[in-house]
């Protein structure tokens, strides 16, 4: 891509994900980009074992207060002079991290919540009780001797959905049907916190089911032993409105891929924390039905597969999230699952109310 076709696509992004240019440049001032450099670089945060040698905790700090303050001077060009304003290419970099911080962010999860709204996303509060119960019903796959697999979440007492690609790494094909392959012991973990040992365990006893035609396989749980239920999430039965934009966020564990993403990128966008419960919000980019796909643009990484696509206003998943690029994300459209009888025979339901 050209650099100048390059930049305006950078100048229509930031306009179009930041809810508020405006607020978003004014909360970059002196003492709001120090808040942040010290938020992303605690005293306690340790520099990644790809940048040992290249770079230190001090210069990293530098490198991102600059990045900021470069940024709010391009977002002041975008007040200005709109879409088409000039940007260095030195200052692509800067106006890339801006658009991570407040409009495509990656929330850490902590004891259930998301924490404090960043600038431009303050809707969020008013939808905090439906995000927290996604949250608490959302949960990370882990297989014992190899670690986390993805993403995944209840949907009905006992059946947690997830993509194929992850059940595939614990399953067999047996005849007609799947089973979990010998030996294994593939378990979902509910909470997988932020600096939270605290655990909630569930086995998972048995695959019910791989779709043979989407990224999409259904594990049934084993018993709960002194747990509290949980409630399965509602999936949309019914095409959100797509003639407006609609906000969307997912829920998951994003994990550290450096094979497709730089390791500088990552540290701007995740903290060098992966693998932990994180909230995304994002927007809804397009539907193709043909395929029964959607596209959106949460911040998602590996490990996000599996994590539900979650209407805001209206708190129905929408999608179960499978893969995509930094530019667009894809995810099954369950709506268009809705009369699926794979899905049927397994006790999923679908809500009856439209998503508006």
């Amino acid at each position: 891509m050209p650099a100048d076709e390059r930049s305006r696509a950078l100048m229509h992004r930031a306009a179009r994900t930041l809810p508020n240019v405006s607020r978003v440049r004014q909360a970059l001032n002196p003492a709001g980009v120090d808040a942040l450099v010290e938020a992303h670089f605690p005293p306690t945060w340790r520099i990644p074992t790809a940048l040992v040698g290249k770079a230190d905790r001090a210069s990293l700090r530098q490198e991102l207060r600059a990045l900021l303050e470069t940024g709010a001077h391009v977002l002041e060009r975008l007040e200005q002079q709109g879409e088409d304003a000039p940007i260095e290419a030195a200052e692509q970099t800067a106006l890339e991290t801006v658009v991570a911080f407040f409009g495509r962010p990656a929330l850490r999860v902590r004891n259930g919540s998301f924490g404090t709204p960043p600038v431009g996303w303050e809707r969020l509060e008013n939808h905090r009780e439906g995000i927290e119960a996604t949250i608490e019903s959302t949960g990370r796959i882990e297989l014992a001797g190899v670690g986390m697999l993805g993403t995944g979440f209840l949907v009905a007492e006992d059946v947690v959905m997830t993509n194929r690609h992850v059940a595939v790494a614990f399953s067999r094909e047996r005849g007609a049907g799947w089973s979990l392959m010998l030996g294994v012991a593939p378990r979902i973990d509910w909470l997988g916190e932020h600096e939270r040992d605290v655990q909630a365990v569930l086995s998972i006893q048995d695959v019910i089911a791989i779709h043979p035609e989407h990224d999409l396989a259904l594990l049934r749980l084993g018993p709960a032993r002194g747990q509290a239920p949980r409630t399965p999430l509602r999936l949309a039965a019914t095409k959100p409105d797509t003639t407006a934009p609609r906000a969307v966020y997912t829920v998951g564990y994003p994990m550290k891929d450096h094979t497709n993403t730089p390791p500088e990128v990552l540290l701007r966008y995740f903290e060098n924390v992966f693998g932990v419960k994180r909230l995304q919000p994002g927007e809804l980019l397009s539907v193709d039905p043909d395929v029964k796909q959607l596209a959106h643009d949460c911040s998602t990484l590996g490990g996000s597969s599996g994590s539900p696509v979650v209407d805001l206003e209206s708190n129905t998943v929408i999608g179960l999230h499978f893969g995509g690029t930094r530019e667009q994300n894809r995810a099954v459209a369950l709506w268009q699952l809705s009369d699926d009888v794979l899905l049927a025979r397994a006790g999923v339901r679908f809500t009856d109310g439209a998503v508006r």
